[in-house]
């Protein structure tokens, strides 16, 4: 969740995590924002990648993104649910209370939607 019920964040914007010290949090971690592409084949806008000619015009076996009945090729099927999760975001949390933490953005590839999802960093 976001500050003043924002759904779009970035860089700066302050969060709420459902996650606190009762699970281990401590002021000064680092979570990862992140989010499955299957979230992308909603988007009318973001799943415009998985639409877009995959292959040569030449290719024997073309591959095909999740299709269904009507639009599945003769090659290999790809299923968006198998892709690894994409990092969108880097939160560092500023407080933590027992059930919730609160953190600031400070790094977005793209915008962090309220609802992604998050994992604690391993820094070394």
């Amino acid at each position: 969740m976001g500050k003043d019920f924002d759904s779009e964040l970035g860089t700066g914007h302050k969060v709420y995590i459902n996650v606190g010290a009762n699970q281990g949090v401590k002021v000064g971690d680092f979570f990862r924002a992140v989010r499955s592409y299957q979230a992308d084949l909603t988007d009318p806008v973001d799943s415009l990648s998985f639409k877009a000619a995959l292959a040569e015009d030449t290719q024997l076996k073309v591959p095909s993104v999740d299709p269904h009945m009507f639009t599945k090729s003769n090659g290999p099927v790809i299923h968006v649910r198998d892709l690894p999760r994409r990092s969108v975001g880097e939160i560092l949390i500023l407080s933590v209370t027992p059930t919730t933490s609160t953190g600031m953005i400070i790094f977005a590839l793209d915008d962090v939607y309220a609802g992604d999802g998050v994992e604690a960093d391993q820094v070394q």
